[in-house]
């Protein structure tokens, strides 16, 4: 049988950066930490460039073609959050919600933009048998033709995205940032499907080790596994609220066409509650499975014990009667009176262990 994955939580990458103020904006403190990639894209074009110089970017106006500004910055640093921040004017509380993770997942609306922020959940295998959930924040700001994506650590999480993008034709082409900001809700809530099928591996695994081998460590693996579920579902829960404020958002920023796209999503953020619910059950349902199985065990340790007390108590009962401080018992002086109390003890104890096996006692199963 395989052995039960182990699992871990990793949701701070780091210490919290620091981060200074002046006049109410965020002041920038040089870092080489963070990657910035950009794509400008119409229906018809397409430019997709990582920046080497973050200064000379913003100077630079979005080409007239382009209806579509997507800039995606990963391993966030409060430099590069500063600068932005002072570009786009965006709140000092929300350049410190991209910086102090984790946060609740949320949405909020401002005059000239809204602020998402979500959680992406990640299941990455540094060994065999030793696979780690990952959990890591992303925050998105929608303006009206440019889009803002910040994720927490090194690495690129829109790859299909972005081959979506680079291909003729396709729809997300066609739309605006809208329609980009619901493709990256899609992917991320998509990748929450294959973390749920690996819990539901594990839970597989350990219905059949509980059966097996109840140990103290399986029941500490439960109750770890109920632990991440909980987690799991603050996570996935306020997604929900989320993408429902989407849905109704009145600003328009999102276009009718893409409403439904959106309630698409919704509907699978509900498929993923409840998932969670279920293993939840699951889990609830294992840990009485356990309970049930030491209980059977303690039963069957109990069982031998009895049997072992039923062969030895004639056998006790006779030899307790010959051990009395009698002077005159007639068996003591008979010559085969030794041999015959052994031959008396085979019987009696193969005559009870043939009706134990008779009744079914001596079966484990």
């Amino acid at each position: 049988m395989r052995k039960s994955r182990k699992h871990k939580y990793n949701t701070i990458s780091g210490p919290s950066p620091k981060v200074e103020y002046v006049a109410g904006v965020l002041a920038p403190t040089r870092s080489n930490n963070a990657v910035i990639r950009y794509i400008d894209y119409s229906a018809s074009r397409i430019e997709a460039k990582e920046v080497s110089d973050i200064d000379e970017f913003l100077k630079t106006p979005q080409p007239e073609w382009a209806t579509v500004r997507w800039i995606h910055v990963s391993n966030t640093d409060s430099y590069i959050v500063g600068l932005l921040q002072h570009h786009f004017a965006f709140h000092t509380l929300t350049a410190e919600d991209i910086l102090h993770v984790p946060q609740r997942p949320r949405i909020e609306f401002f005059d000239d933009h809204l602020f998402v922020v979500l959680s992406m959940l990640k299941l990455e295998t540094h060994e065999p048998n030793n696979t780690i959930l990952d959990i890591e924040q992303v925050s998105l700001l929608l303006y009206d033709n440019v889009l803002l994506s910040f994720q927490e650590k090194p690495g690129d999480v829109w790859q299909s995205v972005r081959g979506r993008l680079h291909t003729e034709n396709r729809r997300i082409r066609k739309n605006g940032t809208g329609y980009l900001l619901y493709a990256l809700l899609d992917e991320l809530v998509d990748k929450c499907f294959p973390v749920l099928e690996q819990y539901g591996d594990i839970l597989e695994e350990l219905e059949v080790t509980t059966l097996e081998n109840p140990t103290p460590y399986v029941l500490h693996h439960i109750h770890s596994i109920k632990r991440e579920l909980a987690l799991l579902r603050r996570i996935v829960w306020p997604m929900r609220e989320v993408i429902d404020h989407l849905y109704r958002e009145e600003g328009g920023r999102i276009d009718d066409s893409t409403r439904p796209y959106l309630r698409d999503v919704y509907e699978h953020n509900i498929q993923i509650v409840e998932i969670i619910e279920s293993y939840r059950e699951m889990v609830s349902g294992l840990s009485e499975l356990y309970m049930s199985a030491i209980s059977n065990r303690m039963n069957e340790i109990m069982k031998v014990l009895t049997i072992i007390s039923s062969v030895f108590i004639p056998l006790t009962f006779i030899a307790g009667i010959y051990g009395m401080n009698f002077k005159y018992m007639p068996e003591l002086n008979w010559t085969w009176a030794y041999p015959v109390l052994w031959c008396v003890f085979i019987l009696i104890t193969a005559a009870m262990i043939f009706i134990f096996w008779r009744k079914g006692w001596l079966n484990r199963n």
